[in-house]
Formats: C-alpha cells, structure tokens, sequence
C-alpha cells in the first residue's frame, strides 16, 4: 500500500492506479482521527450494552470461576432501572407546536403542525425516537438521520427520520458543543457487500473489484493492520464511508429594492433597475463525499438546502471538552460486579459449609468407605457404612459448618441499595417496595424527586427533536425538506386543532379574477392555497406531554377544578373529550353538538312562548280598562300615547262636572289647577250603566278612587 492512498495492489501484485483525488487524503486522515478519538467510547460503550444484555463476567474471570467449578452468578439489576425509564420516555412524548410570528399566520401554523405529525407518523417517529433514546441511556449517544427519500416506482417521495447505530458515526473529535453542533464533519460507515456497493455505484465497479482484491494479498503487518479500517476479513464485507462535511464558501448576493435577497438575478430585474446592490458574502456549504478507502463514489454538494449535516445526536451525559458521553449504565457497572461477585461468593459458602466433614481415626473405614464418604457424604439421603465399632468407640466425628459470614450479606445488600440511589430511579418511580403506611402525597414527593434526577435527559431529547424539525422546514433563505421537496399539489390527512381527522391539499393552484389596480382592467392570476413554502414560525416542544396518561391526568384535574368552581359540565365538555381516551370522540361529540342545539333552539322557543305569555297577561290587564268609565279610559289611552293627555283631562273634568251637577254639588274644582282628584267622589259607572240618583248616595274617599285607577291601569 502506498503512503499517498491514491494506488492500490491488485490480483497480480502489481501497483494499480485507482483514483486521483487530491480532496481523499484529508477525508481519509478525519476518518482516521475520528476512530482513534473515538476508540475509548467504543469499548466502554459496547461493555454498556453487553452489561445491559446480561453479559457481566470478563471471559478470563468467568473461566477462572468454571475451573475451579464455582458459580458465576449474573443477577441484573441494570436493565430494570433502564427498561423504567425508557418506559417513562414512553409514556411522556411531547409533542411539537408552531407559534406564528403575526396574526396572519395562525391557520399556516397549524396546517405546518398537522403537516409534521403526518410525516412523523408516516417514518413511525416515536418508535425511532424510543431506540434513539435507548441508545443514548445504554451507551451514551444515540442519533437520529433525517432525510428524503424518492421512490421511483411509486414515482414519489417522502421525508424520513430514522435511527441510526451509534457505532456506525464519526463525530469530528473537535467538536466542543454540548449538542455537538459546531462539528464540522460526520461520517458515517457501514459494512456492505461488495457487490451490493458495485450495483450501487456501477461506474466505480472495476475499482471497487481491484481495491477489494488487494485486501487480499497484505504483507506486513502495517498493512494488515490498516485493511481492517476497510475489510473484514470474517465477513468478506468492505466499508463503505459517507462525509458529510461543512465548506466555507464565497457567495454573491443581490439585495433587491424591494429588501428581498437573491442569489440570481435576471436581464430583466436588471433593466427595470430592482437592484440596489451587490454583496460578497462567505457562507457555510454542505457537501457530501462517499468513499471506499481508495475509491471515490460520489463527491457532491448536500441535496438539502437547509444547511444543516442531516444527523441529529441524542446525548445523555456530556460535559462537551475532554469527556466521552456516558449513559446511565456506565455507573452502575461497579455496584452490578460487586452483587454479582459477592452473590457468587455466598452460593460458594453455602454449597461448601454444607457438608462440614468429617474426622477419622485411623481403621475407622476402609479405602472404598473414604472413598463413598468423599462422594456422597453431602448427598441427601446417602447411606454410609463404616467399620464395625467405629461409631460406638467415637472414632467418627462430624464437623459442624459455620454460619455464613453476615457482613457478606449485608455487603451485598449495600450494592443493591447504592443502585437506585446512583441511577436516580428510587422505588417510587419503579411502583415496588412501597409500604402501605405511607401516604399518597410521600410517594408523589419521591417521584417527583427521580423525575427532577432525570430531567436533563429529557431536555436533551426535546433538543433533538427541535433540530429535527429544523431540518424539516429550515428558516428563511435555506428551506426545509418539507419546503424544499413537497412543492406539488398533494394531499393529507392530518389532525386538526380540535383532535379531528381533516384532510387537506397543501400547494394548491387556484385560478382567481382580480382587477389590476394600475390599469383597472380584470385580470387572471394563479394563487397557491396553503403553500408550504411561506410563512415563519416560531418551533417549540410543548411542555406537556401528548400521552395518554397525561391526558387522563389533565382529563382528572379538569373534572375537579369544575366540580371545585361549579363550571357547568355543558360548557367544557368538548374539551374534557379530547382530553379523555374514548373511542368514537368526533362522534360522541357531533352527537354533543346536535344535543347542544336541539337545547338551544328549545330555550329559544321556550323563551318566545314566555314572551308570547306575557304579552297576553299584559293584553289581559290592558282589556280591563273596557269596564272602566269613559273618562278613566280616555286617560289610560293618553298614558298609552294613543290620545293626547290635555283631551283627556279636559274630557274628565267635563265628566266630573256633569256627574256634581246631576247630583246637586254645585261646582268643582277644576282638575288641571289642582292636578288630582277631589277629596270625595261618588262611585263612577260606565255611561251606559249611570246608576240613578237614589242609587249614588255613598261617596268613595280619595285612597278608594286611587287604588281603583292602579288596580286597572293597563301594561303597555
């Protein structure tokens, strides 16, 4: 092999000239760079898992145990604590929200919202981001890729996001963020067939051949040493490397009149003068270069314009400048050696004090009677024979065993307890060990204070999943995947603001008369109708999580701030709905609404009909003014507006005089200088019904002829 790596030995041993790139060298040196930095994680981080598995014995302390035929006892107490918390991760997904930056931009956020959830669905997220964050708890690191896919069969396409093995990428070792997002490379590689990659990448074949051929026939050990970067050997497979790197770049860009920034611009823009100037920027580039040792597959620029390296790591512990990322297994590999290693030791005194032995005196028993005593003397249920007198003269004695040692016990018991302290996840989170004398609100405290223990890893998580959906829609001048490649008229069915299946068609051309403001003539334009391309949004992890046990929880507490604030039922039942975990809600709460409005045009006709009521007692009361006296009449149509009032006061003191002057009183008082009645009046009748002059003797006081007006005074 030669030093620049631009040769390669073929079949025959001759040198074979197999690419000229003067870029490999350096891409090869960061893979290089990358594995050697990288080579501690990876022993400590498949120790992890395999503790993880069950496999906690060393090869060489297990065999020591086997020759010496003692127990290699495993007691797992890790993957408990870590099947705990990846159940709590489980159950507590948060879901992605979009704030729109103005009022306009409501209904497009949650068209962007109800757009994410499908794709994620459609890639089957939560089961992605469960192994991710499996990985990342177990050994440290878990990552997600996020990308686009082209069926050409289907003659579609479709944005993914799926896990990728942690053992499979090469972070730049430079790298000194916590979230490693100021790396300025990742590689991924995997070990593929080689014919696998010449169909891939069927101009490269001969290459790919004559490289793979050379593996074949290393010399020194330098060269063997380093094919293993390349070819493995047991497998016969090769590795095939992706770089995604990042390259600073010279850009021109145009900022336009109009405050627009282009990087292209037209002879027209130019002769209408929509230029104001032009600008020398240096900007980052995303590139791809995919190799095989020697061979360069393909060196492109990044298909994804949203200038991010399209993986996304997850990591559990990491302080970012000289550590390696740790998960939560890494602690307890200590406290889980100690209990399998003091729980052996106990088996071993227990299996050895069981059987004391014993002291002979010499002729005690014969050869084979040592012989069966060494044997079966431990055996339930043995029957041994001795020399005839050896029992009666003593010449046998049985050893007694010792009780085994209490601090052993007690050691391992420690180990068990420092576990849960270690990890965090104590007995409250894990539902055991819970004594019944303690209260609810004790044991909520003790969740509590695991769930406050694990939170960071948490944090973490919503981290990637915010870079995630960055990568997903980008931001302005560098879209997203979805902008990006669902320009087409398509359509989804995504779930509304309310929880409701709705279907929508997202880009869709619309065909629309409106009339040119400068010439006022009608004109025809095309307008996109829930264009994915336009908009800007805020990106949040909502802080509650969209599970069904949180829901249920939220379902319960909203019942009793109701109950506690007596909020009618009625008003919030489509919310306590959507809260809930029924099946058939869209259903049960059409069924809701059409109730609702059956009430409601109920009430309403309930409330015409009082109306109606009331306009009758109302026209009752008013019919009684017919008894009334014509005077008295006239006034309640002047108090109706139906007569005017100087009429009827005149015609009542016309009435009062002639009613005095046939019965011999003389003149009265006039009533409008007065403004009442007199202090006597005889009882008043209608004029068709005048009683005689015998029959009006008694005259009525002024409360009675008050209270007789007020008692027939019609509603109006």
């Amino acid at each position: 092999m030669l030093d620049d790596f631009q040769y390669a030995k073929s079949e025959d041993n001759s040198t074979t000239f197999v690419a000229e790139n003067s870029k490999l060298l350096r891409y090869k040196r960061w893979f290089k760079e990358a594995v050697e930095a990288q080579q501690k994680w990876r022993n400590v981080a498949r120790e992890d898992r395999e503790f993880y598995s069950g496999k906690q014995w060393a090869d060489g302390d297990k065999k020591t145990l086997e020759d010496a035929k003692r127990p290699a006892i495993t007691i797992n107490r890790i993957k408990p604590l870590i099947n705990v918390l990846s159940g709590y991760q489980r159950l507590n997904r948060y879901d992605i929200d979009f704030l729109p930056r103005t009022n306009d931009d409501d209904e497009q956020a949650q068209l962007r919202k109800g757009v994410t959830k499908y794709i994620m669905d459609r890639s089957h997220y939560n089961y992605e981001e469960s192994d991710v964050f499996n990985d990342g708890v177990v050994t440290g690191i878990g990552w997600f890729e996020v990308g686009y896919k082209f069926d050409w069969l289907a003659q579609d396409g479709d944005a993914f996001i799926r896990r990728v093995s942690p053992f499979d990428i090469y972070a730049d070792p430079e790298s000194r963020d916590k979230h490693m997002r100021d790396m300025k490379y990742v590689i991924r590689a995997r070990w593929v067939d080689k014919d696998e990659l010449a169909a891939k990448y069927p101009q490269q074949a001969d290459e790919i051949n004559a490289q793979t051929a050379a593996y074949m026939t290393e010399e020194t050990e330098n060269d063997k040493k380093y094919n293993e970067l390349w070819y493995s050997h047991e497998t016969k497979k090769i590795r095939f490397a992706e770089c995604w790197y990042k390259k600073a770049v010279q850009k021109q860009l145009f900022i336009l009149k109009s405050g627009e920034l282009v990087d292209q611009v037209t002879e027209d823009m130019i002769a209408l003068g929509m230029i104001l100037r032009q600008q020398t920027v240096t900007t980052t580039e995303i590139r791809m270069l995919a190799f095989f040792d020697n061979v360069v597959l393909e060196d492109i620029q990044s298909p994804y314009k949203h200038g991010f390296i399209p993986f996304v790591p997850f990591i559990c512990y990491y302080q970012g400048e000289d550590d390696i990322p740790s998960g939560v297994v890494r602690d307890l590999k200590d406290p889980q050696r100690e209990i399998n290693k003091r729980r052996s030791q106990e088996l071993h005194i227990l299996n050895t004090q069981s059987n004391g032995g014993w002291i002979s005196e010499e002729g005690a028993m014969s050869p084979q009677q040592e012989a069966s005593f060494k044997r079966n003397a431990s055996t339930p249920g043995a029957l041994l024979k001795v020399n005839p007198g050896a029992l009666s003269m003593q010449k046998l004695q049985r050893l007694e065993p010792q009780a085994p040692p209490s601090n052993i016990i007690n050691a391992s018991q420690e180990a068990m307890n420092e576990m849960p302290s270690i990890s965090g996840i104590n007995e409250a989170l894990m539902g055991t060990d819970i004594s019944n004398s303690q209260s609810g609100r004790a044991i909520e405290l003790k969740q509590k204070q695991a769930i406050t223990h694990i939170a960071g890893l948490f944090d973490n998580l919503r981290m990637a999943k915010e870079l995630i959906v960055d990568m997903l829609w980008g931001k302005r001048g560098a879209p997203g995947i979805i902008p990006q490649f669902y320009t087409e008229q398509k359509t989804f069915r995504i779930v509304g603001e309310n929880g409701e299946p709705q279907i929508v068609t997202v880009n869709q051309q619309v065909q629309q008369q409106q009339v040119n403001p400068q010439t006022g003539m009608i004109q025809t334009i095309t307008k996109t109708l829930n264009d994915l391309s336009v908009g800007e949004f805020d990106i949040v992890i909502a802080d509650t999580p969209a599970t069904s046990t949180q829901r249920t929880a939220q379902f319960w507490s909203l019942v009793d701030a109701c109950g506690k604030l007596g909020i009618q039922g009625n008003m919030i039942m489509d919310i306590l709905i959507d809260l809930s975990d029924i099946p058939q809600k869209a259903e049960i709460k059409r069924r809701l609404k059409s109730q609702q409005e059956e009430q409601a045009q109920a009430q309403q006709q309930q409330m015409q009909a009082q109306m109606e009521l009331e306009k009758q007692k109302r026209l009752s009361r008013s019919i009684a003014y017919k008894d009334l006296q014509l005077p008295l009449q006239l006034q309640l149509a002047a108090q109706a507006g139906i007569l005017p009032q100087q009429y009827a006061d005149a015609f009542l003191q016309w009435s009062i005089q002639q009613m005095a002057q046939s019965m011999g009183m003389g003149g009265m008082p006039n009533m409008g200088q007065q403004g009442g009645m007199p202090q006597q009046l005889p009882q008043m009748q209608p004029i068709a019904q005048q009683p005689t002059q015998q029959a009006a003797q008694s005259p009525l006081t002024q409360a009675a002829v008050n209270g007789l007006v007020e008692a027939n005074k019609p509603v109006l």
